[in-house]
């Protein structure tokens, strides 16, 4: 409702709400946020066509882009462990999450820009802890019980 009402994107909460909220898989939550997401966008989008605000030579590569992305998308999905895209998620939005707070501490003052090779390395750092979840190394953590 939000997303639709206020155009903002809520990819980032629907494959989460339903695996946590309604015990979805999370390999279904995941198929289904992107269902969903490409309804919102087909639907917000045609205020702009009929106004003629879209450029078709532009939209035509993205809409190839898209469909191609989201087909190698949806098969590497298929292959990999459930365990594995919750990390990769998160490594995403720990990334995510650096930018915004160096950008958030930058703008208040606290902190001078954060150059490029900050940003590389910490997404490398993030890479190296990623990677062996996907290779199937990854540490398995013990329980106190």
């Amino acid at each position: 409702m939000i997303s639709g009402f206020y155009g903002m994107g809520a990819g980032w909460a629907i494959a989460p709400v339903t695996n946590l909220v309604m015990a979805t898989p999370l390999k279904v939550a995941a198929a289904s946020s992107g269902i969903l997401i490409g309804m919102g966008d087909c639907i917000s989008v045609w205020p702009y066509i009929l106004a003629g605000a879209v450029i078709p030579s532009f939209a035509a590569l993205w809409l190839v882009g898209q469909v191609d992305r989201g087909i190698i998308g949806s098969r590497i999905l298929i292959t990999i462990k459930a365990g594995s895209v919750w990390v990769i998620l998160i490594g995403v939005l720990l990334f995510s999450s650096f930018g915004l707070i160096t950008k958030g501490l930058m703008t208040l003052g606290y902190i001078s820009e954060v150059c490029g090779p900050v940003h590389i390395a910490v997404l490398l750092a993030i890479m190296v802890g990623v990677a062996p979840s996907l290779t199937g190394k990854f540490p398995k953590l013990k329980s106190g019980r």
